[in-house]
């Protein structure tokens, strides 16, 4: 006997589609074994109890929030202790956080890394929603560990090596984590006392181009973490293996200092990223060697070619920065010995062209939000500057006139969205100028929002945010002042809200 999940309908039909409605038909069996939440239950306890596809038994809530409910299981056949995540009847029927969810289970399977959660399996409920069986981590997340401050060098340093560990797995499996922290790496302690790390939730992780996992996903907000988010992901630009190194750096400053490198508001620490040279650990807590300032410095530049190009590098890194501190004396002697830097094989996560450009507009969305919330108002801070200086946005100008030459206009035209910038010609370095965008849809009309986000990036990659206002005449028009501090070429950068990409437009400044 056969059911339908979607009418009920009871058939002999032997087929995997409803006859009456063309749902999905299981068998009757199951449906009686497995009653799970009905549509629009936010009880996730329901499901206590219950024994889903005949296997895995699900015995209480580990815990849950908007996502949905990851339960403490068992596996019946091998009798072994499982965690089974089950989204909740809303994302369930979002295509996007569906594929989204379907994508963690791939991407974890790919790894196999003791350092990695490792996937049993998924399949289905009766109501229709996803499951997700994976390896149940004891311990819990890794800022439990700071709880009593900051870690002895050496021991963040093995920590750090871990997670290094785990990571040039999981690039060599061609999959980019993307939201490397804290919580999302489970710590305990072993019978001897050592420190374990397992690295899960790779729901945003990013794979080879060319398959499903590596379409453009979004959970409605912030593609990432802004305290551990690489410049190159805050910008909205394509990732690499090397965005989860710069957090890995993140993370090893947090373990010795007590924080990450940048505190503030969402807002402000995502430009800091962009824009503000990273602190050496030492200037927070004076006991950090300068080795470990040195890996942090290099795993935390801002263009990707300058920091380490594979987690393996790191990891030889690490090892001669331990083999360092023994030398010194001043911590118990490693057995393990000084590894050789081997150039690994290059892999699919260690180059350019993995597409991630819908970040951006989250990353726009993420950043007015903020900016609005913490009070920002229209303040402009410049990350270069003295703390506590802004740059004010500007006061609209009077009408610009094409026919004098003394401005020139910008264009950038995706199919989806026009922005027009309107500068002086020529750009003078050195001299607040104001200058205009124009922001219109693919049909003409113009776009109206309360700020537009945008950022000006030097050659170097260093970058300052600042926000435009809006003309009080004219829709879809707005306005900002800046002072180019040199000559030389810019990239002019502008988050337009609701859209898949920021615009890049050159600025050539004398």
């Amino acid at each position: 006997m056969r059911f339908c999940t979607a009418c009920s309908l009871k058939t002999e039909e032997t087929g995997r589609f409803c006859p009456e409605c063309g749902h999905a038909l299981i068998d009757l069996a199951r449906a009686e074994t497995e009653t799970s939440d009905p549509p629009g239950d936010s009880s996730a306890a329901r499901l206590v109890g219950r024994v889903i596809d005949g296997q895995y038994e699900l015995q209480g809530i580990i815990g849950g929030g908007s996502f949905g409910t990851v339960y403490r299981g068992r596996q019946l056949g091998l009798d072994r202790p499982v965690a089974v995540k089950v989204p909740t009847h809303e994302i369930a029927s979002d295509p996007v956080m569906a594929k989204r969810f379907a994508r963690e289970a791939r991407s974890a399977a790919r790894i196999q890394h003791p350092g990695v959660v490792a996937i049993y399996g998924v399949g289905e409920l009766v109501d229709g929603r996803p499951y997700l069986v994976m390896e149940l981590v004891d311990g819990a997340p890794l800022d439990k560990i700071l709880e009593s401050g900051p870690i002895a060098p050496d021991r963040a340093l093995k920590i750090a090596r871990s997670i290094a560990s785990a990571l040039s797995e999981t690039h060599a499996a061609d999959v980019v984590h993307r939201d490397l922290k804290p919580t999302n790496i489970m710590w305990r302690r072993d019978r001897n006392g050592d420190d374990r790390i397992t690295l899960v939730d790779f729901g945003i992780a990013v794979c080879k181009p060319g398959n499903a996992d590596a379409t453009r996903l979004t959970a409605g907000g912030l593609i990432g973490t802004p305290h551990y988010m690489s410049p190159e992901q805050a910008h909205g630009e394509a990732v690499d293996a090397r965005a989860d190194l710069y957090a890995l750096g993140c993370l090893l400053h947090e373990l010795v200092t007590g924080s990450p490198p940048f505190d503030g508001s969402g807002f402000e620490v995502l430009l800091a990223h962009l824009g503000r040279p990273a602190p050496p650990p030492s200037e927070k807590n004076p006991a950090v060697p300068a080795s470990i300032d040195h890996i942090c410095q290099e795993l935390m530049h801002k263009k990707p070619d300058d920091r380490p190009q594979h987690a393996n590098e790191v990891v030889a890194m690490i090892d001669d920065a331990l083999a360092e501190l023994v030398g010194q004396g001043t911590q118990a002697p490693m057995p393990a010995k000084k590894k050789k830097k081997a150039k690994p094989k290059k892999t699919i996560a260690t180059v350019y062209d993995l597409p991630q450009r819908r970040s951006s507009r989250l990353a726009a969305a993420f950043i007015a939000t903020a900016a609005v919330a913490g009070g920002a108002g229209f303040a402009v801070r410049e990350l270069a500057a003295p703390k506590g200086e802004v740059v004010q946005a500007a006061e609209e100008p009077a009408p610009y006139d094409a026919r004098v030459g003394r401005f020139r206009t910008l264009d950038k035209d995706n199919g989806e969205m026009i922005v027009q910038a309107t500068v002086p010609d020529p750009l003078p370095a050195g001299r607040e100028i104001g200058s205009r965008l124009v922001i219109k849809n693919k049909l003409g009309q113009p776009i109206i929002a309360d700020e537009i986000v945008l950022t000006i990036a030097d050659e170097t990659g260093s970058a300052k945010g600042l926000t435009a206002r809006p003309s009080r005449q004219v829709q879809g028009r707005y306005y900002f002042r800046y002072t180019f501090p040199k000559p030389g070429r810019y990239t002019l950068r502008v988050f337009p809200p609701s859209i898949d990409s920021s615009f890049e437009i050159p600025v050539d400044v004398l």
